[in-house]
C-alpha cells in the first residue's frame, strides 16, 4: 500500500519541479523580482521625497533614496538597455521562443525631438511572430511638464511577467500601472491577468470580468448629482466619469436588494451583474504608455456606466 504512495510523490514532485522550471532564461534579462509582489501604493508613499529633502544631510538624502526601491532597481534597467544591441534571445525551445529587442527612436512633440529608449519582448512560434509586448521603456515627456517615464519588468520560471511604468519627476516616484501577464504557450500569447492603475484613478481590473474601485468614495466626490448623472459621457472628465460610475453602482445596487425584499424568488444580483457588464466592457485594449491610461479609463467607465443605468431603466419600466 505504500509503494503506490511513495510513487505519487515522486511524480508530484517531479511535475512540480518541471513546472516551476518552464522558463530558463540565458543570461539574467529576467528583470527584478521585485515587480511580482509590489505594493504600489506604499512605493507611491516610499517614494516621496520629503518638502526639506535639499535640507537634509548627504547621509540623509542617501537613506531617503534607499527606502524608494525603484531607485534600487533603476541602475540595472540603465545597464540592460546598455548590453543588449539589437535583439537577445532569452528562450529557445521546441520551436517556441522569447525574444527581446531593443529600440531606440525619437518622438516627435511640437515639432521637437525627444529620444526614447524601449525593449520589447516577441513571443515567436516556428518563425512567426505570434505576439508583443513593450518590456521596458526610458524617455522625457514634455506634455507631462518635462518628468521622466520609466518602465520596467520581471519574467518569472514560471512564464509571468510583471510590468511597472513609473513617473519620475524631481519631488517623487509615481507609479502609473502594474500589469501581470501570464505566457500562453498553448495558444502562443501573452494573456493579460491583472491591471492596476494609479495616475490619480487608482482602481484594479482581473481579467475577465472583475472591476473594482481603490480610492476615494461617492462621498467624498467632489462633483454634485446632476453632474454624476451625466459626466460618464464627457470624455474631458475622467475623473467625474468614475465617480458617476459610482453613483449608478450604488443605485443599482439598492434597486437590487429592495427588488429581493419584495420578490424573494428573483435570482439578479449585484455581483452577477457585475460580472456579466464587466465582461463586456473589459475587452479595450489596454494602455501601454501613460498618455493612454485617461481615454481607456474613460472608454471603461462610459461602458460600465451605460450598462448600469440600462438595468437600472429596466428595473423602473417593470415596477
Amino acid at each position: 500500500m505504500k509503494k503506490p504512495l511513495y510513487i505519487g510523490v515522486i511524480l508530484f514532485l517531479f511535475s512540480f519541479g518541471c513546472y516551476g522550471q518552464e522558463f530558463i532564461f540565458t543570461d539574467n534579462f529576467e528583470g527584478s523580482s521585485i515587480l511580482e509582489k509590489i505594493d504600489i501604493w506604499k512605493l507611491e508613499k516610499d517614494c516621496q521625497k520629503p518638502h526639506d529633502f535639499w535640507q537634509f544631510t548627504n547621509s540623509e538624502r542617501e537613506k531617503s533614496r534607499e527606502r524608494c526601491q525603484i531607485n534600487q532597481i533603476a541602475p540595472n534597467f540603465d545597464n540592460l538597455y546598455e548590453i543588449i544591441n539589437n535583439e537577445v534571445v532569452i528562450y529557445n525551445q521546441d520551436n517556441f521562443k522569447l525574444v527581446i529587442n531593443k529600440k531606440i527612436y525619437d518622438k516627435t512633440i511640437n515639432n521637437k525631438k525627444y529620444p526614447v529608449k524601449e525593449l520589447s519582448l516577441s513571443l515567436i512560434y516556428k518563425n512567426n511572430q505570434k505576439d508583443k509586448i513593450i518590456l521596458a521603456n526610458s524617455y522625457y515627456d514634455v506634455e507631462g511638464y518635462y518628468w521622466l517615464s520609466n518602465q520596467y519588468y520581471y519574467i518569472t520560471p514560471k512564464g509571468d511577467i510583471y510590468l511597472l511604468l513609473a513617473k519620475d519627476i524631481d519631488t517623487s516616484v509615481k507609479p502609473i500601472f502594474w500589469k501581470h501577464y501570464q505566457i500562453d504557450k498553448e495558444n502562443s500569447q501573452f494573456q493579460l491577468k491583472e491591471l492596476l492603475v494609479g495616475e490619480g484613478y487608482k482602481y484594479q481590473i482581473i481579467y475577465p470580468n472583475q472591476f473594482k474601485m481603490l480610492k476615494g468614495s461617492l462621498e467624498a466626490s467632489r462633483f454634485n448629482i446632476d453632474e454624476l448623472k451625466t459626466c460618464y459621457q464627457n470624455e474631458h472628465n475622467t475623473i467625474c466619469s468614475l465617480d458617476s460610475y459610482r453613483y449608478y453602482h450604488d443605485i443599482l445596487s439598492q434597486k437590487l436588494v429592495s427588488l429581493a425584499e419584495k420578490n424573494p424568488t428573483v435570482n439578479e444580483n449585484i455581483d452577477i451583474i457585475d460580472k456579466e457588464i464587466n465582461q463586456i466592457c473589459l475587452t479595450s485594449s489596454p494602455p501601454i504608455y501613460h498618455n493612454q491610461i485617461e481615454d481607456f479609463t474613460f472608454n471603461i467607465t462610459k461602458c460600465l456606466t451605460e450598462k448600469l443605468n440600462y438595468k437600472i431603466e429596466k428595473i423602473d419600466k417593470n415596477e
